[in-house]
């Protein structure tokens, strides 16, 4: 495995790892509370992350099943502008409905799955040929076609976006109630 893409799956693996070791010390009430009406709660905004990523990594199939799919200018172009989006912590809407949380997974089911994904990613980057790396392989829903190094940049991007918004939200959840 290239050691980029060895790098940007440790450094996922290590951010997601911290992330859920942290929220293992919440209870079931302050992972679901919803700071808002019609916010996400810690457990939504975690299953979002989880579900966005499955989706991008077209559910995680077999070798065999990828197909190499063309990229033309507009999706080179358009693959900087979402990480531009990422990089700015613009507010955006979520890319596609397959993304959006159900609210019904617990931190155990979403830390597996997760778990599961870790592992995918590094039996793909281990068994790809050395000529297969810049194939785009994976497609986002505004950028299109990406490659694996694409899609664990914008991952971790996304990921972080997301740890400081659960970061925010865990004072307000802690608090005693007046």
């Amino acid at each position: 495995m290239p050691r980029s893409l060895h790098h940007l799956i440790e450094s996922l693996d290590s951010q997601r790892g911290a992330l859920l070791d942290g929220l293992e010390a919440l209870d079931l009430t302050a992972l679901q509370a919803k700071p808002r009406p019609g916010a996400w709660s810690i457990l939504e905004i975690l299953e979002h992350v989880v579900v966005a990523e499955s989706v991008i990594l077209l559910g995680l199939p077999s070798r065999a099943e990828l197909v190499v799919q063309p990229r033309g200018l507009e999706h080179r172009l358009k693959y900087f502008l979402v990480l531009l989006v990422l990089k700015l912590r613009i507010p955006v809407r979520v890319p596609s409905r397959r993304m959006l949380p159900t609210g019904q997974r617990s931190l155990a089911e979403l830390r597996a799955t997760w778990d599961g994904h870790v592992r995918w990613l590094r039996a793909f980057a281990e068994e790809a040929k050395e000529d297969s790396h810049g194939q785009a392989f994976f497609t986002h829903p505004v950028a299109g076609p990406i490659t694996l190094a694409q899609a664990l940049r914008m991952d971790l991007l996304h990921l972080g976006i997301h740890r400081r918004q659960i970061a925010n939200l865990r004072p307000q959840l802690l608090r005693p109630k007046a």
